[in-house]
């Protein structure tokens, strides 16, 4: 007899025909290289000069391995006639390569090139224009002045797929053979792209549905998926209530002890920290269950109005452990956003709103419903727990948590989509260091912006972004920048 498979909507085992048994892990990413000489040359200057390109690039070869630790780089070897072109382009697509690093080695004709990027024009295309050191040698001679010819190749490579209509997203990155800037900047735009790829297998869980009135955050399946990426994934209430109903005393309690060894708890009952912890154990459960890798719910006169109590212990562990995304209010648009942030930097990152301005420090007081990764406080010693300022249908105190977020270089960003389609907001801003936390009841940020802030807001405002906003610690805003050209959308940006 052969085993019924059911939906994931009603299955009580673990195997469902609408979702994948064994999901793929995150593969690295495969890195064509291609390098090119021009065989002409190499009977002109006989013996060195094919033996010193051959040289040239293989120190490319190698530096790319070292600046790509994640990832395969494969390289055919150095092509120098038209067979060798067509061979490595060939070997290329059989490889299943994801990106392709283009470097010239000398100045070579562009029907190499395109020989070889025939079958390749769907991926994208970086540009290395190097040469052997950054300065002019002034007693050069010709053989060196063709082994560093590189930049007439690369002008005219890059007219003609202009003129063909090829590869119109080229990223270009200008560095000596051994420049460690020029690497670097590689290395981001690989990472970006690596982000970009990851995201479209990403399972995105949504139970409830966007707060009422906050259209600003409404969003179409469809779209996400053909322009983003994630797959939208409706779940039920009823299947996380099953799971909070259903969480052992000995997981509660694991949960209670956690929070007790983990946070200093103050003016909260024991019944709302068990609360808080039944639901950890049921949205870590959901989000097992059902192959998540990101979770929004809505949690006013909804999930906390069915539990009692508030998500955020749960979303603070989670966030925390780092293996899983989630938000509230059913801000979808901004999970992907902390999903991609996190692919990026590392860390799951902070959830906030614009707050109050300050025109001395030239800054906003960022602020949202008491949860964040512990590890952005400025003092994790002094992050306290305390009841839910905001009454959304819980019984009891709830459960929520005050700190100001650390000083250092943050990036905020969000996505919205309007009449034009979607937008990408990116701005490098400076988290400040107040010396205390703000006494609120709430997770706070005291961020300076690079441009004046009231003409800041003024622009935020008309511009049209959402009401709430995702903090990343660290620089991510080139690669973010690359992901929304990688997705094809616009991009507004403050740096």
């Amino acid at each position: 007899m052969h085993e019924i498979i059911e939906s994931f909507e009603t299955a009580k085992g673990s195997v469902f025909g609408d979702l994948l048994t064994n999901r793929a892990d995150n593969r690295p990413l495969k890195i064509g290289l291609l390098t090119l000489g021009f065989f002409e040359y190499w009977r002109m200057f006989p013996g060195s000069l094919h033996a010193n390109v051959t040289s040239d690039m293989t120190v490319v070869y190698e530096r790319l391995n070292w600046a790509l630790p994640g990832d395969i780089v494969i390289w055919p070897g150095l092509v120098d006639t038209l067979d060798a072109a067509d061979a490595a382009g060939r070997k290329l697509a059989e490889e299943g390569v994801d990106l392709i690093i283009y470097v010239a080695g000398t100045y070579c004709p562009d029907y190499m090139a395109i020989q070889a990027l025939e079958n390749l024009r769907h991926l994208p295309l970086l540009m290395f224009n190097t040469q052997g050191k950054g300065e002019i040698n002034l007693k050069t001679d010709y053989e060196n002045i063709l082994r560093n010819s590189a930049l007439i190749a690369n002008l005219q490579l890059a007219a003609t797929f202009r003129k063909m209509g090829w590869f119109g997203g080229l990223k270009v990155v200008v560095g000596a053979i051994e420049d460690g800037d020029a690497y670097a900047e590689i290395g981001r735009y690989v990472r970006a792209y690596r982000a970009y790829v990851r995201l479209r297998s990403v399972n995105i869980g949504v139970i409830g549905h966007v707060f009422r009135g906050m259209y600003d955050f409404e969003y179409d399946k469809t779209m996400i998926k053909g322009t983003l990426g994630p797959n939208l994934i409706s779940i039920q209430l009823h299947h996380l209530l099953e799971r909070f109903e259903a969480a052992s005393e000995q997981e509660v309690a694991d949960g209670v002890a956690l929070a007790r060894e983990s946070f200093n708890i103050v003016g909260l009952e024991e019944d709302d920290i068990r609360k808080a912890s039944r639901l950890y154990v049921a949205l870590r459960g959901t989000l097992e269950r059902f192959r998540l890798d990101a979770l929004t719910l809505l949690g006013q006169h909804y999930v906390e109005q069915k539990t009692g109590t508030t998500p955020y212990l749960a979303n603070t562990l989670l966030s925390e452990e780092g293996r899983y995304v989630v938000n509230t209010e059913g801000d979808v648009h901004g999970l992907i956003m902390m999903t991609l942030m996190r692919e990026l930097g590392g860390q799951v990152p902070a959830f906030a709103e614009w707050g109050e301005y300050d025109e001395r420090l030239n800054a906003l007081l960022m602020v949202h419903h008491g949860y964040a990764n512990p590890a952005y406080a400025r003092d994790r010693s002094t992050v306290k727990v305390n009841r839910s300022p905001e009454q959304w249908g819980l019984q009891g105190a709830g459960f929520g948590f005050e700190y100001t977020l650390k000083p250092g270089v943050v990036t905020i960003g969000h996505l919205i989509i309007d009449a034009e389609g979607y937008k990408m907001l990116i701005i490098r801003g400076e988290a400040l260091d107040i010396g205390h936390n703000i006494p609120c009841e709430e997770i706070t940020a005291v961020v300076k912006f690079p441009v004046p802030i009231k003409s800041f807001l003024a622009e935020l405002i008309k511009e049209g972004f959402a009401h709430h906003c995702i903090i990343a610690y660290g620089d991510l805003t080139e690669e973010l920048s690359h992901v929304a050209d990688f997705m094809g959308i616009r991009k507004v940006t403050y740096l």
